[in-house]
């Protein structure tokens, strides 16, 4: 009798497997390689890491695009580590206090990216019509952001592998 139900286990697990692997073909779907991965870049505690795309037919406003969108997405992210050291370490007596650092860790995260590095990329032309699809990476360096942190009077001080924890951590939460 066990065998049988293992046997039965076995046949269905197969079935439903071989279900799953012919998914993309009945789907028509395709796996699509990225021109870059983020296990290739992945945030540490020296470097934030973006990686950013942009698609149309000129490629200055494709580069603009990509770079505002590092921007906003690195900016995002050291905004949101500040905010977040903040709350576990600080404590707000009125709104005023809460607007005011919050005005302190928007100037601080704008800061922290003027110093943004390109560190490759790659520009595909689409095969009909002559739009480019321009892929980028882009990286902070920590070091850049602990310092103005540090020098800004927040009311705290932070290291390299604070700032990288609280990323880990925001990162396992969404």
């Amino acid at each position: 009798m066990k065998k049988y139900i293992f046997l039965l286990v076995v046949i269905a697990v197969g079935l439903s497997s071989c279900k799953s692997l012919n998914y993309m073909k009945e789907e028509d779907l395709k796996e699509i390689k990225m021109p870059f991965e983020e296990e290739d870049y992945p945030d540490t505690e020296i470097e934030f890491h973006s990686i950013q795309n942009a698609t149309g037919q000129n490629m200055n406003l494709n580069r603009n695009r990509a770079l505002m969108s590092a921007k906003t997405d690195l900016s995002g992210k050291i905004k949101t580590i500040i905010s977040s050291i903040a709350n576990q370490q600080l404590q707000f007596a009125n709104a005023n206090e809460s607007e005011a650092f919050d005005q302190k860790a928007t100037s601080i995260s704008q800061q922290s990216i003027e110093k943004l590095i390109k560190v490759d990329s790659k520009t595909l032309r689409q095969k009909e019509g002559d739009a480019y699809d321009y892929w980028v990476v882009y990286k902070v360096s920590l070091d850049d952001v602990i310092s103005l942190i540090n020098s800004s009077d927040l009311g705290f001080i932070v290291k390299s592998d604070q700032i990288f924890k609280e990323a880990t951590s925001i990162a396992t939460q969404n």
